[in-house]
């Protein structure tokens, strides 16, 4: 069997001040009087299903993609950046046997990144495998050894950005990033016991060579970091206790270990998160009660004033668990739900000076008319 597809996406978008700004207060703070935002992106993907094998099916597939931009926060001195991106990949899954299945995968990408205006281009390419060796058991247990790679070239803004925030921060880009590539292994196992219990559980281990990052500097621009490792953990469950009763106990958690080999701190990424669902079920009613938790996160304070040698201070926004509450009804007619998010009224942050929002309430009403 064989499927193409076809895409065309066009942003435009066109900001302005409003009317009720001062000048004065527009030319104090270097406020642009209007930005405009013009993106474009055509692509074409085809794949062809093989099948007649008896216990082996392949996939072949080839996408193609064509961005171009002309937006006022990349660098004038550059005309209409552009990135055309071919990639070609090989997937095939074999049944061994007695429940046993190994995948494996082939990709080859290539992309070519033309900032205009007689500026040198760029090309960036890289071919990555993937095999992973799979168990599963009747659909209750399963089991898998993956390892892959991956390959991300920077994007347009990440080289070729200057533009300065409302609170001054200038941002370039930067023109000399490597391609981001990872090596990953992961160990992955579930379980399903009865109706009444399943879980989930995974370990990877990921290594990064030249990870693209933001880095808050004067200016702040995007680099490669040299070398990241990602040790992970993950769990899911769904627990009915009492099978009589109509209660469950739903949840996830997860671990992450970032290190950069040079001791550079990993920002904006929490080391522990995970959310508990409590959920009762009467009839129609269901009563809901779930919190989600992250540990603190790092970061770098970049409206304090900056030193040469340590750069922004490095802070700490510090752990968060947010509960919220769903009550629903369902009648012959029409469907209710009430959602009270963050009922306590908790202040907090994921980004610096971002507070979220306050405690919330949402109603909905459906009616389905057939």
């Amino acid at each position: 069997s064989m499927s193409h597809s076809l895409f065309y996406n066009n942003f435009y978008t066109h900001y302005t001040n409003r009317d009720d700004i001062p000048k004065s207060w527009i030319d104090e703070n270097n406020l642009d009087e209007e930005t405009f935002y013009k993106d474009s992106n055509i692509g074409l993907r085809s794949e062809i299903i093989l099948t007649k094998l008896s216990r082996w099916v392949m996939l072949l597939g080839l996408d193609l993609d064509l961005a171009t931009s002309d937006v006022d926060l990349l660098n004038p001195i550059y005309d209409k950046p552009s990135q055309f991106s071919i990639g070609s990949f090989l997937q095939s899954k074999y049944s061994i046997g007695n429940g046993f299945n190994l995948s494996t995968g082939l990709r080859y990408d290539w992309r070519k990144t033309d900032p205009g205006g007689g500026f040198q281009k760029k090309v960036f390419n890289n071919l990555t495998p993937k095999f992973i060796l799979s168990y599963n058991q009747n659909k209750n247990k399963s089991f898998s050894l993956c390892y892959s790679e991956g390959f991300r070239a920077p994007s347009i803004s990440e080289l070729y950005l200057e533009h300065q925030t409302t609170y001054g921060l200038n941002v370039l880009g930067n023109n000399t990033l490597k391609a981001e590539t990872v090596k990953s292994f992961e160990i992955t196992h579930g379980h399903k016991y009865s109706d009444q219990w399943e879980y989930n559980i995974s370990l990877f281990h990921n290594k990064y060579n030249d990870m693209i990052d933001f880095v808050y500097n004067i200016p702040t621009k995007a680099a490669n970091r040299s070398g990241v490792i990602a040790n992970g953990f993950e769990y899911s469950f769904s627990l009915q206790p009492l099978s009589k009763f109509n209660f469950f106990i739903k949840g996830s958690y997860s671990y992450l270990d970032m290190n950069d080999k040079d001791g550079t701190d990993i920002l904006y990424r929490s080391k522990y998160s995970g959310n508990l669902s409590l959920q009762y079920s009467y009839n129609s009613l269901d009563l809901i009660f779930q919190g989600n938790g992250k540990s603190k996160q790092l970061y770098e304070d970049f409206l304090e004033p900056f030193d040469s040698d340590s750069g922004f201070p490095v802070k700490v926004l510090p752990q968060i668990i947010i509960p919220d509450l769903i009550i629903s009804k369902k009648t012959r007619l029409f469907n209710y739900k009430i959602k009270i998010a963050n009922i306590f009224n908790q202040k907090y942050e994921l980004i610096q000076n971002y507070t979220m929002p306050s405690r919330t309430y949402k109603i909905t009403i459906n009616k389905t008319i057939t």
